[in-house]
């Protein structure tokens, strides 16, 4: 997938709440139309489009009676990175496997462990510590992150500064730039 697919599916109100809904638990398309109010027939056109998109995914349960039902449920989790500023514009889709099974991380390690306690208020306890606990990594990350990124936009703006300070002509400027751009990061 690309950021500009994803753009465009979280610029629509009713694809944003069939992941709202969805990231809660797996639900099939009646659920999502009694709970969305949309018709079953739009509704399937969003999720065809999302499934598509490897947004989400399906699953069939099959059941004694009639047709199988489709449980729809998130595919993957996805971060999409938006770099706005006076200097540039871009965009960094990333995307990690949702499903802790397999995970070698300690997280994944210990939910797991974390399935096999008996008692359901015990193990909501447990899960709820290690949510807890990713959570704060997670703000730790985003917040160096940040800073990394505004120390960059700083040596961005003042090298374009610095540009402006030298006078070139016309052709050497495209040659110096290229030069410099590899030791920012900029394409």
């Amino acid at each position: 997938m690309r950021s500009d697919e994803l753009l465009d599916i979280l610029g629509n109100s009713t694809r944003r709440e069939i992941i709202r809904l969805v990231s809660q638990k797996p639900r099939c398309l009646s659920e999502l139309s009694r709970e969305t109010g949309v018709e079953k027939m739009a509704l399937s056109r969003h999720l065809e489009y999302m499934t598509r998109a490897k947004i989400l995914t399906v699953e069939e349960e099959r059941n004694s009676r009639g047709r199988p039902r489709k449980y729809y449920e998130i595919a993957d989790a996805i971060t999409l990175r938006v770099n706005i500023s006076p200097t540039e514009f871009s965009t960094k889709l990333s995307r990690r496997s949702s499903r802790p099974a397999g995970s070698s991380e300690p997280a994944g390690r210990l939910a797991r462990h974390a399935f096999r306690i008996r008692d359901p208020v015990s193990r909501l306890s447990a899960l709820s510590e290690i949510a807890e606990e990713l959570i704060r990594e997670r703000e730790y990350h985003e917040e160096c992150l940040a800073r990394v990124e505004d120390l960059l936009e700083e040596v961005r703006v003042l090298k374009s500064q610095t540009m402006s300070e030298l006078d070139l002509y016309g052709s050497e400027e495209p040659l110096l730039l290229r030069l410099t751009s590899s030791h920012t990061g900029e394409r």
